[in-house]
C-alpha cells in the first residue's frame, strides 16, 4: 500500500477515523486531562508559596540565632572589659589567671553562646518526597596536538562488520516507572505527505534540494547512521563506511572511502560512526571519525577540519585533523561509542557513550561530553580541551548535545518516565551541573512496529528512549525521545503506535512549558533529531514507518506545522532501522535546514543480498526564504 493512499489528516485521523466518530468517553479523558492539567497549575502555585514561606522561615531562624550571637558576643565584651579594669586596678602576678578569660571568650564565640548553650534555632528543610535530585561536578582538562593528511589516497581497508561485538550486545537500558506527575494530553497527530504528491509550497515550505544517492555499497547488517552538514556548494554526507561529497550545492554526489583519507595507523583502524558539522565562525567542516579498539582494548575518535575551499582542491581530501583515544578521558580499555557533535558560540562539544568491559552488564556505562575551542582548531595547532565523567551522566547513556547551543550545552536522559534529568555547562565555566525536571508520564513500553515484510524496524533497540533530539531556541531547550505506544499513565491517552515525545524547558527555571508529540494513528514515529535556524523555528526529521503497512522511511518538517514530508522510495524494512539521522541549520540560508536521510530498498538477488541504505541530502525552509537559483 502506498502511503499516500492512507494520509491522516492535521488532528492525527485518517479518512477512515473522522474525528466525529470519537466517542463520549475519549472526550471525557480529554476534559478531565485538562482539569487535571488546571489542578497541575494550581498545585505549582502552591508548591512556589510553600517554597516562599520555607525561606521565610529559614531566614527568621538564621536572624534569630545571629541576634543571639550578637548578644553573646557583647555580654563577652562586657566581661573583657570587666577584667581589663581589674588587671589595671591590681597590677599583681594574677595577671595570667585573668588572661584565661580572653580564650574563655573565643570558646564561647565559636559555639555561639557563653554559657555552651546551643543556639536557640535550627532549620529543618521541609521533606521532598519527589525523588528529584541536582548536583554539579568538575570538567577534567585534556590536551590533543594536530597532524595533517599528506598522502592520500591511502590504500583501502577491508570493511568488517561483527554484529556480535561487544558494543553490539550489550543490554539496552529500559526507562522504569516513575511516580505520577500528572496525565500526558495528546496534541495534534502529525500528517504525512509525499512531496510528490502535491504542491508543498502551497503549505509554506519548499524543497529547492532533494538528492538521492544510490552509489554507495550494499549496506550490511548494521545501521545506516547518516550524518551530514553544508556550506555554500558544498554538502558532505556520511553513513556508516563512506563519506559522500558534492561540490555543485548537493545536485551530484561523490563517494570516498574514509580509510583512503587518512593513515590507519590509529588504534585498530577506522570503524563506523561519523558525525558531521560545518562552523561558519571558523569556516570549516568538522568530522568525528570513530576508530575500533586494538589489541588492548583502546578505541578514539579522530576530529578533523578542513575549509569548504580545502574541500573543493583536494577532493575532499586534505584534512587537519586531532586524535583522541580513550586514554585521553582516562577510560582505559572502555569502549567510546555512538558519537554526536554541536556547535556553541565558540567551542564545538562532542559526546560519546562509554560501555564497561563487562558485556552483561550497563553499570558502569555513561555519557561524556567534551568541549573544545574553534579557534584553536582554526589556527591548526594544539588544542586544548575538557571532558565530563561518564558516571554523573549515566542516565543520558545513548542520548546527545544539543544543537545550536550558543553559550550554554545542555544533554539529557530519563531518570523514570515522569523525572528527566537535564545537564548544562556554560562555555566560561568549568563546572557542570544537573538538576531533575518532572514531566507528565509518558509510555515505556517496548518499541514495536512492523513494516510490510513483518520486520520490526525498532527491533534493534538502541538507542531507546535516549534523548537523542536536542536543541536550544533562545531561552527554550526542547527534548525529542522516542515512546512507545499505549499510555504514560492509567488515564493518559493511549497512543496506537510507538511515537516522538517533544518537552519545552525554560531553561531560566527549568519548568515545562510544553509537552506534546509527534504521532499519527496508522503508523510510528521514532528517532528524531531537533535543529534551529536563524528565524529561532525548530525543524525535524525523523524516522516513519510500520502499522504493518509502511516500510520504514525518514521524513522532515517543522516542529509546529504537524506536517512531516517525506520522498517515497523505500521498499524494505529492516529490523535495525539505523541509531540515527540529521538535521542541521544550513549555511549560508541559515533560514533554512539541510537533512540527511535515507530509504530502504529490497535488492533481493540470487546472490544473497536483501537490502541497501540509500542516503539523501535535502535542503527545505519556509518558501519565501528559499534561495534564488545560481545563475
Amino acid at each position: 500500500m502506498q502511503a499516500e493512499d492512507k494520509q491522516p489528516d492535521r488532528d492525527g485521523q485518517s479518512d477512515k477515523h473522522p474525528n466525529n466518530d470519537r466517542s463520549i468517553v475519549e472526550r471525557m479523558l480529554e476534559e478531565m486531562s485538562y482539569q487535571t492539567d488546571l489542578l497541575g497549575h494550581v498545585l505549582a502555585e502552591q508548591q512556589r508559596a510553600n517554597c516562599q514561606l520555607e525561606q521565610i522561615a529559614r531566614q527568621t531562624c538564621e536572624a534569630q540565632n545571629e541576634l543571639h550571637r550578637q548578644t553573646a558576643f557583647q555580654g563577652g565584651l562586657l566581661k573583657l572589659l570587666s577584667y581589663q579594669v581589674d588587671l589595671a586596678r591590681t597590677l599583681h602576678p594574677g595577671i595570667a589567671q585573668l588572661l584565661d578569660c580572653k580564650y574563655g571568650i573565643d570558646r564561647c564565640l565559636d559555639i555561639g553562646c557563653c554559657d555552651g548553650e546551643p543556639p536557640p534555632c535550627k532549620h529543618v528543610r521541609c521533606s521532598d518526597d519527589k525523588g528529584l535530585e541536582e548536583g554539579s561536578e568538575e570538567s577534567k582538562p585534556g590536551q590533543v596536538k594536530p597532524r595533517k593528511v599528506k598522502d592520500a589516497p591511502y590504500p583501502p581497508v577491508k570493511r568488517e562488520d561483527n554484529p556480535n561485538r561487544q558494543p553490539n550486545t550489550r543490554p539496552q537500558r529500559k526507562v522504569p516507572d516513575g511516580p505520577f506527575r500528572g496525565i500526558l494530553r495528546r496534541s495534534h497527530g502529525s500528517n504525512l505527505r509525499d512531496i510528490r504528491s502535491g504542491n508543498p509550497g502551497g503549505a509554506g515550505i519548499d524543497f529547492p534540494v532533494w538528492t538521492d544517492d544510490s552509489s554507495v555499497a550494499n549496506a550490511s547488517a548494521n545501521a545506516a547512521d547518516i550524518s551530514g552538514a553544508k556550506s555554500g556548494n558544498v554538502v558532505l554526507l556520511s553513513g556508516n563506511w563512506y563519506i559522500d561529497y558534492s561540490t555543485d550545492s548537493g545536485t551530484t554526489f561523490t563517494t570516498l572511502n574514509p580509510t583512503t583519507i587518512f593513515p590507519q595507523t590509529l588504534v585498530g583502524g577506522f570503524c563506523c560512526d561519523q558525525i558531521l558539522q560545518y562552523a561558519p565562525q571558523i569556516d570549516r567542516f568538522l568530522w568525528l571519525l570513530q576508530y575500533q579498539s586494538d589489541a588492548t582494548g583502546a578505541n578514539a575518535y579522530r576530529l578533523a577540519a578542513a575549509s569548504p575551499q580545502d574541500v573543493i582542491n583536494s577532493n575532499c581530501t586534505a584534512w587537519t585533523y586531532w586524535d583522541l583515544t580513550s586514554g585521553s578521558f582516562g577510560l582505559g580499555t572502555h569502549w567510546m561509542d555512538y558519537p554526536n557533535m554541536s556547535l556553541g558560540d565558540g567551542e564545538v562539544y562532542f559526546s560519546f557513550d562509554v560501555l564497561d568491559t563487562v558485556a552483561d552488564t550497563i553499570a558502569d556505562n555513561g555519557l561524556v561530553v567534551v568541549r573544545l575551542s574553534l579557534a584553536e582548531i582554526a589556527a591548526g595547532g594544539t588544542i586544548n580541551f575538557r571532558y565530563t565523567t561518564a558516571a554523573e551522566s549515566a542516565v543520558a547513556w545513548g542520548s546527545g548535545v544539543s544543537q545550536n547551543t550558543g553559550n550554554e550545552v545542555f544533554w539529557a536522559g530519563h531518570v523514570d518516565n515522569s523525572t528527566t534529568r537535564v545537564f548544562s555547562w556554560r562555555n566560561d565555566s568549568t563546572t557542570y551541573f544537573w538538576r531533575d525536571v518532572e514531566v507528565s508520564n509518558w509510555p515505556n513500553g517496548t518499541l514495536s512496529s512492523n513494516g510490510p515484510n513483518g520486520n520490526n524496524w525498532f527491533g534493534w533497540g538502541f538507542p531507546n528512549n535516549a534523548v537523542i533530539g536536542i536543541t536550544r531556541r533562545l531561552n527554550e531547550l526542547w527534548l525529542g525521545w522516542t515512546a512507545s505506544n499505549g499510555k504514560g499513565s492509567s488515564a493518559g491517552f493511549n497512543f496506537p503506535h510507538p511515537h516522538v515525545q517533544i518537552v519545552k524547558l525554560n531553561i531560566a527555571d527549568w519548568k515545562v512549558i510544553e509537552q506534546m508529540q509527534v504521532w499519527n494513528p496508522d503508523l510510528a514515529f521514532g528517532y528524531p533529531s531537533l535543529a534551529t535556524n536563524s528565524d529561532n523555528e525548530v525543524g525535524i526529521i525523523l524516522g516513519w514507518g510500520g502499522g504493518g503497512s509502511f516500510n520504514a522511511n525518514t521524513a522532515v518538517g517543522f516542529m509546529g506545522d504537524y506536517v512531516v514530508w517525506y520522498r517515497n522510495g523505500s521498499t524494505w524494512t529492516h529490523t535495525r532501522f539505523g541509531d540515527y539521522v540529521t538535521v542541521r541549520r544550513a549555511a549560508p540560508e541559515s533560514q533554512m535546514f539541510a537533512g540527511f536521510g535515507f530509504v530502504t530498498v529490497d535488492t533481493t538477488t540470487p546472490a544473497g543480498a536483501s537490502h541497501r541504505f540509500d542516503p539523501y541530502y535535502v535542503l527545505f525552509g519556509r518558501e519565501k526564504n528559499e534561495p534564488r537559483p545560481p545563475r
